[in-house]
């Protein structure tokens, strides 16, 4: 068992980020109220520099004076604990390490001022549910010099919060949730708070206490509490035609991704997503290579593919190949009245089995891409759901992984009466097209 000094008395779950200091690029720690996220990071940060020299950051989207910042944290900590800084009114140095702690805004006069940043060890990023997409991408290539580390610590206001969604998946980046109860040093009145507002509003908890993201239900499609449900839903034991539905969404532009997807049943009315494949060649030869192959090593009994645009050249040709494509015209008339085309209706579609908890859905990507998936109304009251080209634009990515998801469960949802109950085959000749 390590010893650590008093300074570095913190929940047990955030020891490992002492442990793992030299072992990753980023460190992504979120969750709600009382987990001692602030508090831990700023012990942990002193005490580094009081061992080595260190130049230290603690910057937020916006700060218009220091008492916006963490610096009350540190000033409270090194008077408690005697420790040999200097306090500055904008800035503390340690006396023997050489030490500095700045502090920053990082959006000034509508633009993001990264001087200093350069010679930077540690970038600390408080309440980094504010910090903006543009933000991100201009301050993440700035933190460069050997070794450095950037700590992001938040409580996730909205389900597409920019750090969230570039970090929760990256191998250089250590994640880890905290909240209340994994806080041993959480105060008792914290602990009462929490749970009267469990009992009395429990989407407010969720928020609070729990860390999750607000169910802004107007703007998007999909609740976040179901998102999070859909990564551990049990199944039903019974027996259950054990059907496989393969999909395919082609790039459409510069950058997007081809993705493949390959959704199982798990029950008569449960299903998983079970893989999915990328690749980013814009060679059509390359792609249809790509589709044949997973084709045979999957075995599905149902392929589902994207055919606007470009992509219906592709359809063509794996139909010649492979008689049982479907092809999907997201732009084409849907079959529910309230939905403006097939996309939307495959994204209606999708939120059905999640909100019914039908679909496990594993990929934290694929679950972070359809957080963002938003939803508007026309006049006569029919739902549209965002372009991709408008999601890339303020997302920095198309959402492929989720696109190909929802595709497999449009063709799950209204073409499995084509398979066959005795053989799990599709009844399907070389001429056969749903859309015709």
């Amino acid at each position: 068992m390590i010893e650590l000094p008093e300074i570095l008395n913190i929940p047990d779950k955030l020891i490992q980020v002492i442990t793992n200091i030299n072992n990753y690029d980023y460190f992504l720690i979120e969750g709600g109220r009382g987990g001692g996220k602030s508090q831990s990071i700023a012990r942990i940060i002193l005490w580094l520099a009081e061992h080595r020299k260190v130049m230290v950051c603690c910057g937020r989207e916006t700060q218009a004076s220091i008492s916006d910042s963490v610096y009350k944290i540190f000033f409270d900590l090194i008077k408690d604990y005697n420790l040999n800084f200097t306090i500055k009114s904008n800035k503390i140095l340690h006396n023997r390490s050489n030490s500095s702690i700045i502090f920053k805004g990082f959006k000034e006069q509508g633009r993001v001022n990264i001087k200093g940043l350069e010679g930077i060890d540690i970038l600390w990023i408080d309440e980094a549910q504010a910090i903006s997409k543009s933000t991100l991408d201009i301050i993440i290539p700035t933190i460069r010099k050997k070794n450095s580390v950037v700590i992001f610590t938040m409580n996730r206001l909205l389900r597409n919060d920019p750090v969230y969604s570039e970090f929760i998946t990256r191998d250089d980046c250590l994640h880890i949730k905290i909240n209340y109860y994994d806080n041993k040093h959480c105060p008792e009145k914290l602990v009462a708070e929490a749970k009267r507002c469990k009992e009395r509003n429990s989407l407010d908890y969720e928020h609070i206490w729990e860390g999750n993201p607000v169910d802004n239900s107007g703007d998007f499609l999909f609740s976040a509490i179901k998102l999070d449900k859909a990564k551990n839903i049990s199944f039903i034991n019974e027996n259950y035609r054990n059907i496989r539905c393969m999909s395919v969404d082609l790039a459409g532009n510069g950058g997007d991704l081809c993705v493949a997807s390959l959704v199982q049943a798990k029950s008569s009315s449960q299903w998983a997503l079970e893989k999915q494949e990328y690749w980013s060649e814009p060679d059509t030869d390359i792609t249809k290579g790509k589709i044949i192959n997973l084709f045979s090593l999957w075995k599905p009994h149902l392929l589902i593919l994207d055919a606007d645009g470009l992509g219906y050249s592709i359809y063509v040709s794996i139909k010649n190949v492979i008689p049982l494509t479907i092809k999907f015209n997201g732009a084409a008339s849907s079959n529910r009245p309230n939905a403006l085309n097939k996309r939307a209706d495959g994204y209606l579609t999708l939120k059905d089995f999640i909100d019914n908890e039908w679909l496990k859905i594993s990929s934290d990507f694929t679950l972070s891409q359809l957080e963002y998936i938003k939803k508007s109304y026309k006049p006569n009251g029919q739902i549209f759901i965002q372009p991709k080209k408008e999601m890339k634009s303020e997302h920095g990515e198309s959402p492929d992984f989720a696109d190909s998801l929802m595709m497999a469960v449009y063709a799950i949802n209204y073409y499995s009466y084509l398979i066959d109950e005795k053989d799990d085959t599709v009844i399907l000749d070389s001429n056969f097209d749903p859309y015709s």
